[in-house]
């Protein structure tokens, strides 16, 4: 069945960020679990885990080209959630902890270096936005990651890049 270019990039995404798990000898926030959640939730937010979830998007005007059909661009908003619950006798500032998780996760998506802001071919280009802290119940602190993804396909055709 083929996959619309944007679900390529979130695979491409999640396949990155699954390397994370087991992996404490390069990331040393040992990351137990990669979630993309299904319209239920299907998980519960815990230690060590990350959350892909799809953030807004908005069509790029200056890198539309012309033709029959046109090249419309994109861009799409990839919220990378960090979920961390520490031990209230860690003396480490959760801050701290989490700069470290932050620092992780940038690694792994930023791999390899020349052309990872391509996430595999199907992007023109991928940045980093604000880093959001937050707080949510049971006692899990984290930080939201938005990475922006530019891409580019046929405007009649999602299949199709361009």
């Amino acid at each position: 069945m083929p996959v619309s270019i944007l679900e390529s990039i979130a695979e491409t995404l999640y396949n990155r960020l699954e390397a994370m798990i087991g992996d404490s000898v390069t990331y040393p926030i040992d990351v137990l679990e990669v979630v993309r959640p299904t319209q239920y939730g299907n998980f519960t937010p815990s230690d060590r885990q990350i959350v892909l979830t799809l953030g807004p998007e908005q069509n790029i005007p200056e890198f539309t080209c012309p033709g029959s059909p046109p090249a419309v661009a994109w861009e799409r908003i990839f919220n990378i959630r960090c979920h961390l619950a520490t031990s209230e006798r860690n003396p480490e500032a959760i801050d701290s902890i989490l700069n470290e998780f932050a620092a992780n996760v940038k690694k792994c998506v930023c791999s390899p270096a020349s052309s990872w802001h391509t996430l595999g071919g199907y992007a023109i280009k991928a940045d980093w936005g604000t880093i959001q802290p937050f707080t949510s119940t049971g006692g899990i602190d984290g930080i939201n990651l938005p990475l922006r993804v530019t891409y580019r396909v046929s405007e009649n055709d999602p299949y199709t890049q361009r």
